[in-house]
């Protein structure tokens, strides 16, 4: 049945969850206080505190004796993050992959701090002999108070870190733990990585600036691609809550958006065991149906062109009860598409459309069509023969079977363009993240 199939695609990812336990889905969840029995080796003492950042100047407050004052910890971040190569793992990144979360946030709110003054205010600051010699500020920077070069580096430093798996410190579970899970069972707890979160406070100064608008847009848009592409669906919706926020109307971050609604609305993402305790973070799925139906909305509202989002609010819709508002959309993504894969979906989901409103040659049409164009794809034959059985139809719904039988198999999971559905909208995502790397001024390797 194709309507089954349809609702049921995996979309296995990167979940959260908070209070205790885990939800039984085939991938990873964020999880707050895990139970001690799951939990990796905890976190040794981190050395130092986060420094006062009241002080006038940080290396007026030191931490005790022998280990390494604010001061210290902001140039050698401030060294990495000049000679860090972009898109390289290499001694740069992994030594500040290595630092823990006190010593790295204490450096960030510092940054932070400094970068988010007002004008006037900033342009004194840096001025100050100190604070531009942590910060290696040229003059002309710091009489500008432009921190805009320390704080690209920074964000690509940390981005990388994230990218390439370079945390290799020891975190503790107070922000929660990642789980691996699958067929319903969790296999271990880890600590989730903080380097988005640093990223992103960095990003976000950029994102103030009407000048960094391009820029901070295009590391959400790249980032969120990526983690999407991974199905790292938990940072996903991290990102796209800051994304949304600081770029409402912004028609692919919109998208983005209702495509993780769609996929926390799937059977995979829905039907979980819960250990007693827990509780997931995203919503039943009808809310996330209506939330992505929101977003999908909104995007095509600043874009009505975008063919992919009306096939997306097309399959939403459907999933709703509103088939013949469904139908309208999946037939305009019809008209402007012109890539094979995205018109497979949409005469699939017409099909679907048209076979639950009883227009059944309509149907058959439209799961012949898609036939023609993915000719290895078992999908429309099994919607065929479905189709013929809910007609009484045994022999044509034999038929339709026998078809999948005689198909040439190469590859089943590029022969039927459904199994990647949850990943179609970003196939560009490294073409995305090379663009991002060239807007932050980095040439990544």
């Amino acid at each position: 049945m194709l309507a089954r199939i349809i609702g049921s695609l995996n979309f296995a990812g990167l979940m959260f969850i908070s209070l205790v336990g885990a939800p039984g889905l085939p991938g990873f969840f964020q999880i707050l206080n895990p139970p001690s029995a799951l939990q990796g080796t905890p976190e040794s003492s981190a050395p130092g505190v986060h420094g006062d950042l009241s002080e006038t100047m940080p290396d007026q407050k030191t931490e005790k004796s022998g280990l390494r004052s604010l001061s210290d910890k902001i140039k050698d971040w401030r060294t990495a993050a000049a000679q860090h190569n972009p898109g390289k793992p290499d001694a740069a990144a992994k030594m500040i992959g290595g630092w823990q979360e006190s010593d790295i946030k204490s450096v960030i709110d510092y940054v932070s701090k400094q970068a988010s003054q007002p004008a006037n205010s900033a342009k004194r600051t840096p001025a100050k002999a100190q604070t531009r010699r942590l910060l290696d500020l040229s003059e002309q920077e710091a009489k500008q108070g432009d921190f805009s070069r320390i704080i690209k580096q920074g964000v690509l430093l940390h981005t990388d870190i994230a990218l390439l798996n370079l945390d290799t410190a020891v975190h503790q579970y107070s922000r929660g733990g990642m789980g691996l899970f699958a067929d319903g069972g969790v296999i271990t707890i880890q600590p989730q990585t903080l380097q988005w979160e640093y990223a992103r406070q960095l990003i976000d100064l950029i994102a103030s600036s009407r000048s960094g608008d391009p820029v901070a847009r295009q590391w959400y848009i790249g980032t969120t691609a990526y983690m999407q592409s991974r199905r790292l669906l938990g940072y996903a919706a991290q990102n796209l809550k800051s994304a949304v926020e600081k770029f409402p109307s912004h028609y692919t971050i919109l998208f983005y958006a209702g495509a993780l609604h769609e996929s926390w609305a799937s059977p995979e993402n829905q039907n979980h065991l819960l250990l007693p305790g827990s509780k997931i973070t995203y919503g039943s799925k009808e809310s996330e149906l209506r939330l992505a139906r929101h977003f999908f909305e909104k995007s095509i509202a600043g874009n009505p062109d975008l063919a992919e989002v009306h096939m997306r609010l097309g399959r939403v819709l459907g999933l709703l009860g509103f088939h013949l508002q469904s139908i309208s959309e999946l037939q305009k993504a019809a008209v402007l598409l012109k890539d094979p894969q995205l018109l497979y979906y949409t005469v699939l989901f017409l099909g679907c459309e048209f076979e639950i409103l009883f227009r059944k040659d309509e149907a058959r049409d439209q799961y012949e069509h898609a036939a023609t164009l993915f000719p290895a794809a078992q999908s429309p034959l099994f919607a065929l023969s479905r189709l013929s059985a809910g007609s009484d139809d045994a022999k044509g719904a034999l038929d339709a079977v026998q078809r999948v039988f005689a198909l040439q198999v190469i590859d089943f999971r590029n022969d039927d363009p459904w199994w990647a559905y949850d990943l179609s909208h970003i196939r560009n995502a490294d073409a995305l993240v090379v663009e991002m790397y060239k807007m932050l001024g980095g040439s990544p390797q």
